[in-house]
């Protein structure tokens, strides 16, 4: 999808998504509550939330909702939500950041003139170059259960977003890739991704250098493996990678085991390099089902205002496996060796 010794100021992420400027006039119909309404509170859908800081500018993207490719919002506070407001970018004010479906990926229609392509768990990035980039896994438009990663492109942090590439940047040739995480480190961008594990595969989160335009990878680089499934919780699988490098230390987060289980779970591992090797601290996830939640994961962590450690991620309500996986937001602090606590969780 990114230890102090003190708490820092706590700021509550809400899910106030407010004032879909952009709604389609086939949604104003549908009064379904994973639709944005122009006006509205959303209190709908927000799966693999992905959160970037861009100065005083919060940008949040998640997986396909509404028949939106890249569903964004933006926060000015870290507290209000709204849907991405693309006037004055040269598209319509759909409040989809991804306003093209490469050729290889699966299209669905949204209307007589838009189409979408179901996206998961994208993530946001800024290359060496300055220019803006999406990640995200799409279907194979000739074998639909198997997806890909592909990269967009744009020249502003809101888009319209690009895909330029005629095929996808990672695509296995027996096996699926998905959970796209961009992480910019010491003047490069770097790709992280998990393979789906497929036959005698184990499901592997790696990471790898793009180049300075963001449209390939960077010449000489490799993959580099990062982790696989070590604890008896993480089983069957792990994913959702997100990198984040906090007070001197360089943190990856994962999601492991079923997402549509209440075994869904969040746990870190610490790295010593981009590349490597990364090393769990505890044996425990650091965030499972309770206190009113079901399965987190899908997480991205990111900081918030005065530098505080925060981690969005998705959640069933408790009891509820199934329904909506809705935003949530926990604040982190780190103890001895950097071992991270759930300070404090706020959830809608």
């Amino acid at each position: 999808m990114f230890s102090p010794k003190s708490a820092p100021a706590v700021v509550v992420l809400c899910l106030a998504l407010l004032l879909t400027l952009g709604a389609d006039p086939a949604d104003a119909k549908d009064r379904h509550p994973d639709r944005f309404h122009s006006g509205e509170v959303y209190r709908g859908s927000f799966p693999d939330p992905d959160v970037f800081r861009l100065g005083r500018l919060w940008i949040a993207l998640s997986t396909t909702v509404a028949r939106r490719s890249v569903p964004m919002m933006t926060s000015h506070n870290g507290r209000t939500w709204r849907a991405r407001d693309a006037h004055g970018h040269g598209v319509r004010r759909t409040n989809d950041a991804l306003v093209d479906v490469p050729r290889w990926a699966v299209r669905h229609r949204a209307g007589r003139h838009r189409a979408f392509v179901p996206s998961w768990a994208p993530s946001i990035g800024r290359t060496a170059g300055g220019r803006w980039l999406i990640a995200y896994a799409a279907p194979l438009r000739r074998h639909p259960a198997k997806r890909c990663i592909a990269i967009a492109s744009s020249r502003h942090p809101l888009g319209p977003f690009r895909t330029h590439r005629q095929r996808p940047i990672v695509c296995p040739r027996h096996q699926g890739a998905i959970d796209p995480d961009l992480f910019r480190s010491r003047g490069r961008t770097y790709l992280l991704w998990k393979t789906e594990g497929r036959g005698r595969a184990h499901p592997t989160i790696y990471v790898r250098a793009l180049r300075a335009d963001g449209r390939g990878f960077r010449p000489g680089s490799r993959a580099h493996a990062l982790l696989r499934p070590a604890h008896r919780w993480e089983h069957p699988l792990i994913e959702n990678p997100s990198m984040i490098r906090h007070h001197g230390r360089l943190y990856l987060f994962y999601s492991a085991n079923r997402w549509y289980t209440r075994r869904y779970a969040i746990g870190y591992a610490v790295c010593r390099s981009v590349v490597g090797p990364c090393h769990r601290t505890q044996r425990r996830p650091l965030l499972s089902s309770g206190r009113g939640i079901a399965g987190p994961g899908g997480e991205s962590a990111f900081h918030g205002p005065r530098g505080a450690l925060l981690l969005a991620y998705a959640a069933w309500p408790a009891g509820r496996v199934g329904s909506q996986r809705r935003l949530h937001v926990a604040t982190l602090t780190a103890g001895k060796h950097g071992r991270l606590v759930v300070a404090r969780r706020f959830r809608r």
